[in-house]
């Protein structure tokens, strides 16, 4: 019985992926900087927005999915907006109590760049 190389399964597997034709899967829609934790807002095929933060070497991460009305079938560029201000509270949230268990509460700028 001959066993597979696991490098030749891993290239097996790409060769299976999809092409996602046409659009953007993963579009970045903010990178921030909140208390001295770079933050990264982005949207994953129009439905799915997802924050990214790092914290001590450490990386964290959160999703929402949000589904367009009933009968449409995207999200209006200001519901884009509205999730991605919400997906962005989240990340605050995250980074505001990982610096109170570790006791670090001293306040740095926010600066915003919008994408």
């Amino acid at each position: 019985m001959k066993v597979e190389e696991p490098v030749e399964l891993e290239v097996n597997l790409f060769d299976k992926a999809k092409v996602v034709v046409g659009g953007t899967l993963i579009k970045l829609l903010q990178k921030s900087d909140y208390k001295g934790c770079p933050v990264y807002i982005r949207m994953i095929d129009g439905k799915i927005f997802e924050y990214i933060i790092q914290y001590k070497g450490e990386i964290y991460t959160g999703y929402n999915v949000i589904y367009p009305e009933k009968g449409k079938k995207k999200l209006t560029k200001d519901q884009i907006a509205q999730c991605g201000a919400l997906i962005f509270t989240g990340a605050i949230t995250t980074i505001d109590t990982l610096r109170e268990k570790n006791g670090t509460l001293d306040d740095n700028k926010t600066i915003n760049h919008v994408v």
